[in-house]
């Protein structure tokens, strides 16, 4: 007499037999090079960069840089800053406010539905990306600290502005030097208005 839970036991062995050999396969492939593209950030920027400009027509588009400089906080010597500073080269020049006296900064103004596009470039000597705080943005432009850029390397990010209005902030994102960064200067507002500006 055919035992039944036999039968299913050696059917069902041939598909846990079959799992387990796919999953070694999948496991062989992460030790081999599937990490790498965690791993490469640099490269997964660079075609980020490639990729997003295709299609993409933006509202307002900025080039943003973070540099190094000095301000007179205190009486006496200056004091060693970072700081980004910022150009409008699509859309109304008024959109980002500097702070002069200020090492803090700029200000970004934009309104719900406007397509951005930021052009970021590091000059300071660690790795940085900006984090656009609170924003609704695809995770690649959120400012992970796996994409993080190293000197003289840029990051591009375009995204559609979906939040409510509201004061919203960007400032670096790298693994263990936000606060350092942020601290020295790295940080600014975000401040999205009601409806477009047509």
């Amino acid at each position: 007499m055919k035992n039944r839970n036999t039968d299913l036991w050696i059917e069902g062995g041939n598909d846990r037999r079959q799992f387990l050999k796919l999953a070694g396969y999948g496991t062989l492939g992460l030790m081999t090079g599937g990490f790498l593209p965690f791993l490469d950030h640099s490269a997964a920027a660079q075609n980020q960069n490639t990729l997003s400009e295709a299609g993409f027509l933006p509202d307002l588009d900025i080039s943003i840089v973070s540099q190094p400089g000095e301000l007179a906080v205190f009486p006496g010597e200056p004091t060693q800053i970072w700081r980004y500073r910022a150009i409008v080269n699509k859309g109304d020049k008024n959109r980002v406010i500097d702070l002069p006296r200020s090492y803090l900064g700029p200000i970004i103004k934009v309104h719900q539905g406007e397509k951005i596009r930021v052009r970021f470039t590091n000059s300071i000597s660690e790795e940085s990306i900006i984090h656009w705080h609170g924003l609704h943005v695809p995770a690649i432009m959120d400012g992970h600290p796996r994409y993080v850029v190293s000197q003289g390397q840029s990051y591009l990010y375009e995204f559609e502005v979906k939040n409510r209005a509201g004061t919203y902030w960007y400032h670096p994102h790298p693994h263990g030097r936000t606060g350092p960064q942020v601290y020295k200067g790295l940080a600014g507002l975000f401040l999205v208005s009601a409806g477009r500006a047509d």
